[in-house]
């Protein structure tokens, strides 16, 4: 087996080229950085976080790996998730099926969005086992990512009859907001009602008003997810963020902010695929049991690491006076402060 992660710039080719390193021997931790070309200190905390998921061992200062606990993380799965061909061969039966009835009920195209909606329906309201689906960034989906274009014909028809009046309903909804907000109304996630809300501000030429708003909505947020024993991580930095985005607000005036709405949407979206990779991996446990946290730590560590970039780019705007007032670099390098 060989141990795949999903691109996303420089950052997520880390563990796999470390991986790869120690399938030809152990080495020391210098050794691997002059192997990979990467720095002692992101090799040292790598390894850290491999080793807390037994993917790798150390002996006299040497890491080695056991070829066997190699994790096998899939490019089309939710945090690189297994799947079993007969679960695969499942979803995607199902899914091709939904296509074909929406093609022939609608001419309007199918989106990755709405299929995986109308597929998470389908499971629930037919009690489907053993698909695995959960909170992620934009709502309920499975653990397969699916491209409509990509599906072929279904002989599945146990569920044609469920599946026609799914797509009946989810046909007369004309965009993926109408959708997502209809999702997260009925499933009562304010959480995911207020990224909406941020998001949708965040793209648009900032305002006195939608400043004001700003503000809510994260607060919204950080009041929404909720702090367990195992994200407290994941909050430093929503926290970081708030507190960063307060002072550039206190600082700044509107055309200034408006200069740098582009950088604060970023950093978001940054933030927002930490909060969207824990709620998954909540959800998958049921499913995978402790097996999801190893696929988990290495995935959140790498968004940990892009959301630390984005907010240390973003805390660089705030002016030196007042950046030197308050206590904002003491968690890794980001604002971490709750003063206001």
């Amino acid at each position: 087996m060989s141990m795949v992660l999903r691109q996303r710039g420089k950052r997520s080719d880390i563990y796999g080229s470390i991986v790869e390193t120690l399938k030809t021997g152990s080495y020391n931790i210098l050794q691997i950085s002059e192997k990979t070309g990467i720095n002692w200190e992101t090799v040292r905390n790598a390894l850290s976080t491999l080793e807390s998921i037994d993917v790798v061992s150390k002996e006299d200062n040497k890491y080695y790996i056991d070829q066997t606990r190699i994790l096998n993380i899939r490019e089309d799965t939710l945090l690189g998730l297994p799947l079993t061909e007969e679960q695969e061969n499942k979803i995607k039966g199902l899914a091709a099926r939904i296509k074909e009835k929406w093609n022939k009920i609608t001419s309007r195209p199918l989106n990755k969005t709405f299929l995986q909606k109308m597929m998470v329906k389908l499971i629930q309201e037919e009690k489907i086992k053993d698909i695995p689906y959960g909170w992620y960034l934009f709502g309920l989906c499975t653990v397969l990512q699916l491209d409509p274009q990509e599906l072929g014909k279904s002989e599945e028809t146990e569920y044609d009859k469920k599946i026609e009046i799914i797509v009946r309903d989810f046909s007369n909804m004309h965009s993926t907001n109408e959708l997502m907000t209809r999702q997260y109304t009925e499933e009562a996630k304010p959480l995911y009602l207020s990224k909406m809300k941020l998001s949708s501000i965040l793209m648009n030429p900032f305002t006195e008003h939608s400043i004001n708003l700003l503000k809510i909505e994260i607060r919204n947020i950080l009041f929404s997810f909720q702090k367990k024993e195992d994200n407290k991580d994941i909050m430093e930095y929503l926290n970081g963020f708030d507190s960063i985005v307060i002072r550039l607000i206190k600082t700044l005036n509107l055309k200034e902010l408006e200069e740098l709405r582009q950088s604060i949407n970023e950093s978001f979206t940054a933030i927002w695929d930490m909060l969207g990779a824990y709620n998954f991996y909540e959800n998958m446990i049921p499913f995978y049991g402790q097996t999801a946290k190893k696929y988990y730590i290495i995935r959140i560590e790498i968004l940990k690491s892009i959301a630390e970039s984005y907010l240390t780019a973003l805390k660089d705007n705030i002016p030196i006076t007042e950046a030197k007032e308050d206590s904002l670099s003491k968690f890794k390098g980001i604002l971490a402060s709750q003063s206001q």
